[in-house]
């Protein structure tokens, strides 16, 4: 594997890579920039200098025929000899004069125009390179030369000598440039980087076994503040999953193991008898073991999945007071059986928005468990203000004051009525369907040691065609 390719797998690696690269990619720009504006601005010099030369020239050869060789004696070709060069043609192409720096050898008869001066590079008569400009000149009628083309030329080996140590000292400048960069772009990753680091190492020190365990993330950029709490989210959700895994194994291991012994015991009991009326009874209490059973699996599984929140309301109007006379036309054999009596205090119709199928779990849960736990021949009391505050009401004289913040613990259980059983589950199941549905679910204890079961929070559809009505009693007598 290349170096590259390694570094593409790191992200320290891919922005130390694309750091360097655009560095590379801009001082690369500058450096061409660079060179076409310094090239430009030393040969615009150069051809400015040449031109006002050859302009001399080519005045003084047109003003002085015959003495066109004088020129050599003009100021700006004395001050720098055997560097600077020029040579005269007459119309017909003959020489006319050309610089003592020549040496005899005579330039190149370049390209020229009339009127439009014309730049070329081109190796001097000396051998050295050199820079030329050529142009001809249109002379008055009767001049027997009948025009000129001058050329005049400057040697530019100092010229680019100088160019290239310019060049140098930017190329050493780019490449420092490059180093340092690299350099930066290190410490900087690295730097910047530290908060994954240190939020890997937070994610290692999580425990899965501790429910209590959270991930720390501290102080973070702005940039991984959003993904750190976006984990940290994740990894509750993941906790709270496993948590509800293991409590919903110890719970279905804690609660059937006991059924599971009766049924035994009773199977064991009927395989053993030879009495049919036996073996039936055996039979018969097999059956509600298991019903027993079923229930608490189906009421543990319910619980697990509305903590879970992978129920999702479904919500649709429904007549809250309807419901609960269904409710309690269902539970009617077992409070004629307990000799309970039921009285409801509902106005004619309430209607809210709820999931119906959910709110018809909440209700019978709640009355289920006052219909079981009020003494034999009292009474159970469910009220609806005209607010939408929901209560029930029953007689619960084994209750203590403490015991109350822990009715909608699993499987906390204080004595059921006579011939009762229960798995302590259906509270729990009450609160967090409430959460699900977004009711307040709220128990006291009154002075009377009656318990006050509320629920409130309904969200309550405008009645357009419903009229105030008064509030009817109904009692159920037993």
């Amino acid at each position: 594997m290349s170096l590259i390719d390694s570094a593409r797998q790191s992200l320290r690696g891919r922005l130390a890579l694309s750091l360097v690269a655009g560095s590379v990619t801009v001082l690369s720009l500058s450096f061409f920039a660079l060179h076409l504006t310094i090239r430009g601005e030393l040969y615009s010099h150069v051809d400015e200098d040449l031109s006002l030369r050859l302009r001399a020239v080519a005045t003084y050869a047109a003003a002085h025929p015959g003495s066109e060789s004088i020129t050599e004696f003009m100021p700006q070709f004395r001050t720098r000899a055997h560097q600077d060069f020029f040579q005269i043609w007459d119309g017909r192409g003959r020489t006319l004069a050309r610089s003592d720096s020549s040496a005899g050898r005579d330039l190149p008869q370049l390209e020229s125009v009339v009127g439009q001066p014309m730049y070329h590079d081109l190796q001097l008569p000396d051998g050295h390179r050199g820079r030329a400009v050529s142009e001809s000149f249109a002379l008055p009628p009767g001049d027997p030369r009948r025009a000129l083309t001058v050329v005049t030329a400057e040697e530019i080996e100092n010229l680019e000598s100088l160019e290239s140590r310019i060049h140098f000292a930017l190329l050493l400048g780019a490449v420092a440039t490059i180093v340092a960069m690299l350099l930066i772009a290190r410490y900087s990753v690295l730097r910047g980087l530290r908060p994954l680091d240190d939020l890997a190492r937070d994610l290692e020190r999580v425990d899965p076994e501790d429910p209590q365990s959270q991930l720390n993330v501290g102080p973070l950029p702005s940039e991984l503040r959003p993904v750190a709490d976006s984990f940290a989210a994740l990894l509750d959700r993941l906790l709270d999953a496993l948590a509800r895994e293991k409590r919903y194994a110890r719970n279905v291991a804690h609660e059937l193991r006991t059924p599971l012994a009766e049924m035994r015991l009773l199977a064991d009991v009927g395989s053993s008898g030879q009495d049919p009326g036996v073996i039936r009874a055996a039979i018969r209490d097999i059956g509600v073991t298991a019903a027993e059973m079923e229930r608490i699996v189906e009421s543990l599984l319910a619980l697990t999945r509305y903590e879970a929140g992978l129920e999702s309301p479904q919500p649709e109007p429904i007549d809250l007071c309807a419901e609960l006379r269904r409710q309690a036309a269902a539970t009617k054999a077992s409070s004629d059986l307990r000799d309970l009596k039921l009285e409801l205090d509902l106005p004619g119709e309430f209607w809210v928005h709820a999931d119906s199928g959910l709110l018809r779990r909440l209700l019978a849960n709640l009355l289920g468990n006052a219909i079981a736990h009020a003494p034999p021949g009292s009474t159970v009391n469910v009220s609806l203000s005209p607010s939408g505050e929901l209560q029930m009401v029953n007689p619960a004289p084994h209750l203590a004051p403490t015991d109350v913040p822990r009715l909608v613990e699993r499987f906390f259980r204080i004595g059921a009525g006579a011939g009762e059983s229960h798995s302590g589950l259906g509270l729990a199941l009450a609160a967090a369907i409430s959460r699900v549905l977004r009711l307040r679910l709220g128990f006291t204890l009154r002075d009377d040691a009656c318990l006050v079961a509320s629920v409130s929070g309904f969200r309550r559809l405008a009645q357009s065609t419903e009229s105030e009505e008064p509030l009817c009693r109904e009692h159920r007598p037993a």
